[in-house]
């Protein structure tokens, strides 16, 4: 009687498992994108930390990237900036993909916005010049 009790709570927590991630899967999948573009500049978090902002050229921007500066888009000027860190899909800091464009002085992101304490995600779909 245990044994077969222990099969039908075995089964039932099967069937709840594959429910719940069935409709995980679906809220993921309903997750709307973002169209527009998240506009701004490609600064250093160095430059955002001393306030002093350069315009980089492309090969300092890309040696720096290289040597671990991290890269981040800023959107707006003065205090009402907002910093954004910007990821890859697969989950990677996008920082270097970034550092590539620094020397534009616009820049597109397109992808999911989120605020995860406090700090502002963009998981980029596309990264684009605006100029």
């Amino acid at each position: 009687m245990k044994r077969i009790l222990s099969i039908i709570i075995l089964v039932a927590l099967v069937v709840v498992a594959s429910n719940y991630a069935d409709a995980a899967t679906k809220k993921k999948a309903e997750a709307p994108k973002a169209t527009k573009p998240t506009v701004g500049k490609v600064v250093s978090l160095n430059e955002v930390a001393t306030g002093s902002f350069i315009q980089w050229k492309k090969s300092d921007a890309a040696a720096e990237a290289a040597k671990g500066t991290p890269f981040v888009l800023m959107v707006g000027t003065g205090t009402k900036a907002q910093i954004y860190f910007v990821y890859n899909a697969d989950g990677s800091f996008a920082g270097k993909k970034l550092a590539n464009y620094a020397f534009n002085k616009k820049i597109g992101v397109v992808g999911k916005i989120q605020t995860k304490n406090g700090l502002k995600i963009i998981i980029a779909d596309t990264i684009e010049a605006m100029e």
